[in-house]
């Protein structure tokens, strides 16, 4: 479904791991592909990360694919001491005065279009976990971005033990912004069949490597590149300044028509050993010098509500209550969100409104790349819900059908949310067998005012984990059709 007026189009198919496209002012198009150690692992026969130019026949043509080697990036203790190139995935592909800007993990590098030469422009950012640094976006002279957490919420969990393992990073560990003193929680962190340590689970303690234990009163030293924040820097990657920290993960950010710096954020995840049911997807207005509350607050709430029903103990803070108050000023709650998505619906990539198609300048629309939780599929998998989950304790908000896939109009100022470009079945493409979208994971408006929507294509999770299907992926357009 799209709005009346409009019609909608495969303008390229057979894609592998797209998440972002970007057009120059000659309308020219760019797609950029992922690559492997996103959203499960890479199949052999899957492309490596790549950024591609469409051209006017559907067809695509590869600009840069040169990939850091994987033996080298295991060797190296950061990506500042590795070879220039690609390190998948890349997360973001923007175009800016003649340049193609990219983000991948940890770094941001530019391809120039005339030149063809590829430069990383910002290197050694901490971001070996399963969130990562996203796309560049600009203001004025100044390039902002947003650099993830590397984890779920502040200790190490199986997904990101994962990752550390095939990177060969056992330092990895979570960067606060501002000095902290930690509670000295520890928690057992699967690690069977890891090659970092030999052992089923190790305790970790927050914001420390796996297997190292923390202590009631321990002090973590803040540092100015911290997970979990935006920031700021010049065109050539210099003069980085952080803006504020304390959120989580976000793939979507723009700046509103009044300059003011909005994004998505996605949800925690019930992962053990820290994990939590029921986090919303927030919308934030981004506010310099402010800590959104992370790891102990999650869309303005502390980790320790009801809502969040899990295990008592692991709803425990992390950060002493001295820190909590130093860090929000003596406020009681962190910024609270502007809107809050539906639960687990996956919020990505967003644009504001430009008055087309009925949305006006101030709204904002959101690609919602869709629930990977089993039990958010649909009557069928309720059986398998969690046992320390009472029916009785979910939150009225909650919809177990399929949340997410697909995009939804926001307006910031009333909080409605209305479902946008979506299938009439409500379902992704490989669910309902119909076609239509799968997994939208980015917007961008073109100078004709077309809407295109990079969907992610097939992903699946069972025992094994995630698994993401190559060649699923596909740029849609929605244009009017008025000629």
């Amino acid at each position: 479904m799209v709005p009346s007026g409009y019609s909608i189009e495969a303008v390229a198919t057979g894609l592998t791991y797209p998440v972002d496209v970007t057009f120059d002012e000659k309308g020219n198009t760019y797609i950029a592909e992922a690559g492997g150690h996103t959203y499960g692992t890479k199949p052999a026969r899957a492309p490596e990360a790549r950024i591609l130019q469409l051209l006017p026949d559907g067809t695509t043509k590869v600009l840069y694919d040169r990939v850091v080697p994987m033996e080298e990036i295991k060797q190296a203790a950061s990506s500042s001491d590795m070879e220039e190139g690609l390190i998948p995935p890349v997360t973001g592909v923007t175009y800016h005065m003649g340049n193609l800007y990219i983000s991948h993990r940890s770094r941001y590098s530019v391809y120039n279009l005339e030149s063809g030469e590829f430069k990383t422009i910002i290197n050694g950012l901490p971001s070996w976990g399963e969130f990562l640094n996203a796309k560049p976006i600009f203001k004025g002279d100044k390039m902002y971005f947003f650099l993830s957490t590397q984890g779920n919420s502040g200790v190490l969990e199986k997904h990101w033990v994962n990752v550390i393992n095939t990177f060969n990073k056992p330092n990895a560990r979570e960067i606060p912004g501002e000095d902290i003193t930690l509670t000295g929680q520890n928690y057992w962190v699967p690690t069977h069949k890891i090659n970092l340590v030999d052992a089923d689970s190790v305790k970790t303690g927050a914001y420390a490597p796996l297997g190292v234990e923390t202590k009631l009163g321990q002090v973590i030293k803040g540092e100015e590149i911290c997970n979990g924040a935006f920031f700021e820097s010049n065109l050539d990657g210099s003069g980085i300044r952080r803006i504020a920290w304390g959120l989580r993960s976000s793939f979507g950010y723009r700046f509103s028509p009044d300059g003011r710096l909005i994004t998505t954020m996605n949800s925690a995840n019930p992962m053990p050993p820290r994990g939590l049911y029921f986090d919303w997807e927030p919308v934030y207005e981004v506010v310099e010098g402010e800590w959104y509350g992370w790891p102990d607050f999650y869309s303005g709430l502390p980790i320790t509500d009801p809502r969040f029903g899990v295990k008592k103990e692991e709803r425990n803070f992390v950060l002493t209550p001295e820190t909590h108050r130093r860090l929000l000023k003596g406020k009681a709650k962190p910024r609270q969100p502007l809107v809050k998505l539906p639960v687990h619906s996956a919020a990505q990539g967003m644009v504001f409104g430009q008055g087309a198609m009925g949305v006006p300048k101030e709204n904002i629309l959101v690609a919602e790349f869709g629930t990977i939780i089993p039990f958010f599929k649909g009557e069928e998998r309720h059986p398998h819900m969690p046992k320390q989950i009472k029916e009785s304790e979910i939150p009225a908000d909650v919809d177990f059908n399929w949340p997410g896939f697909k995009v939804q109009q926001v307006n910031l100022q009333s909080g409605q949310v209305t479902d946008f470009i979506y299938n009439k079945s409500k379902l992704p493409a490989s669910a309902n067998k119909g076609g239509g979208l799968e997994r939208p994971i980015q917007l961008e408006w073109s100078a004709d005012g077309s809407l295109y929507i990079v969907d992610f294509g097939v992903v699946e999770f069972d025992d094994t984990g995630m698994n993401a299907h190559p060649f699923t992926g596909v740029l849609w357009k929605v244009s009017s059709n008025k000629k």
